[in-house]
């Protein structure tokens, strides 16, 4: 007599892979998206605990009164001050002009990040160094980008239709 599995056990083996698979595959979807959130989460955290300060002290020493933007960095020069992550499209601090309201400075590729992102930045004053947050546009219309240009007031943007979320 041969010692073989039978079609049967075949069939549940298969059954069992295929339940155990159902259940495991959404869990690492979403993995490489809260990968890249968390990438972002920690270069903003660099830039406010970092690079801000820097150019707060600087604009203090050389009397602009705490204002960053006439340094007026880019994705080109800001790289003496903090590393940019693959995520980071364009930069533009000299947007960053407005101490009531946070300004989008910094673009996220959302060919890279899987979502749209933005940084923005709230400026500096005499009293208290600039702060930058990350937002994510949590678009429901799947054809088209939420588009937000450098040197926009995120409060402007933030619609039902084009609901913002701020990301702690």
């Amino acid at each position: 007599m041969k010692k073989a599995f039978t079609m049967i056990e075949l069939i549940f083996v298969i059954v069992i892979l295929g339940i155990l698979a159902a259940v495991a595959l959404p869990k690492f979807l979403g993995v490489a998206q809260q990968a890249h959130e968390g990438n972002l989460k920690s270069f903003v955290g660099t830039l406010n605990r970092t690079v801000a300060p820097t150019l707060w002290s600087k604009s203090i020493a050389e009397n602009k009164g705490g204002d960053i933007s006439y340094l007026a960095l880019d994705e080109n020069n800001i790289t003496e001050y903090v590393e940019l992550p693959k995520e980071v499209d364009t930069v533009n601090l000299a947007d960053c002009n407005s101490t009531t309201a946070d300004t989008v400075v910094i673009q996220i590729k959302q060919s890279v990040a899987g979502k749209d992102y933005v940084i923005t930045c709230k400026d500096g004053n005499a009293n208290q160094s600039p702060v930058f947050k990350l937002y994510r546009c949590d678009n429901t219309n799947a054809d088209t980008d939420c588009n937000i240009a450098n040197g926009t007031n995120i409060a402007d943007v933030n619609t039902t239709a084009n609901p913002i979320t701020e990301i702690n």
